[in-house]
């Protein structure tokens, strides 16, 4: 509905104010989730920590590595692992995690030079897992620009924590994931991999796979319903003043 004022202007009342909102509001929402697209990781590689099992050492002096395959060429953008401390971490030195990824060396473990390496530091978060020993476990999650792994073949991922530099009694253990299966292992840098075979060690590898969320049919109807109600009301209005002033 319009009234006209003195000076011949109509003024819109409340009730047109409110069509008109409502309208404006509904289109706004049915733009926002047409445009919806939830980028949800993915996980493409895990061995699963276990609660109680034992761990091995990766420091600067003693370090851990394990393989993984993944199914397709993947652009991977994060990494989980899971570890405990020789004593409680707020004693010890500030964490100095080296992520680094090896190809294979002919089948026969990785090679000796890594074919990239991540300084980029994780976040740390408790857990409600203990290793071998009692002491608690921590899970360690970092996220990065894509990497490229191709797929049908091995890789080897080394997580060494070199905090040990600035305090030879600072230990970080690798949990492992189970009993069964092969790790690697070596002192230093340059050194070749030696296998072990007494475990998987616990990680997890992810990509940055999204997934559209469309819109429910049933919701977009109804949306848009309302949204046509809305506007065809609005023309209803402004023709029924029309005629009503004409008249």
């Amino acid at each position: 509905m319009t009234i006209m004022g003195s000076s011949g202007h109509p003024h819109r009342t409340c009730s047109s104010w409110l069509e008109s909102a409502t309208a404006r509001a509904v289109l706004a929402v049915l733009l926002w989730v047409s445009a919806v697209n939830v980028a949800s990781p993915a996980v493409v590689f895990e061995q699963a920590p276990v609660d109680g099992a034992d761990a091995f050492p990766s420091i600067s002096a003693a370090q851990s590595a394990d393989g993984f395959a993944l199914s397709m060429t993947t652009g991977v953008t994060g990494l989980s692992w899971w570890g405990s401390y020789s004593q409680d971490p707020a004693t010890l030195p500030v964490d100095a995690f080296s992520v680094r990824i090896f190809a294979s060396n002919a089948g026969a473990g990785p090679k000796t030079i890594p074919a990239t390496t991540i300084t980029q530091q994780p976040t740390r978060s408790a857990t409600s897992l203990f290793d071998k020993t009692g002491a608690p476990v921590y899970r360690f999650d970092l996220a990065f620009a894509p990497l490229s792994l191709a797929g049908g073949t091995d890789w080897y991922l080394s997580v060494v924590n070199a905090f040990d530099v600035g305090d030879p009694n600072a230990v970080w253990y690798w949990l492992l994931s189970s009993a069964t299966g092969e790790n690697f292992y070596r002192f230093v840098d340059g050194d070749p991999w030696s296998s072990d075979p007494t475990g998987n060690l616990a990680f997890q590898i992810r990509d940055s796979s999204g997934t559209s969320i469309p819109l429910p049919g049933s919701l977009f109807l109804a949306l848009f319903g309302l949204l046509a109600m809305r506007m065809s009301g609005g023309v209803a209005n402004s023709r029924s003043v029309g005629s009503m002033e004409e008249s």
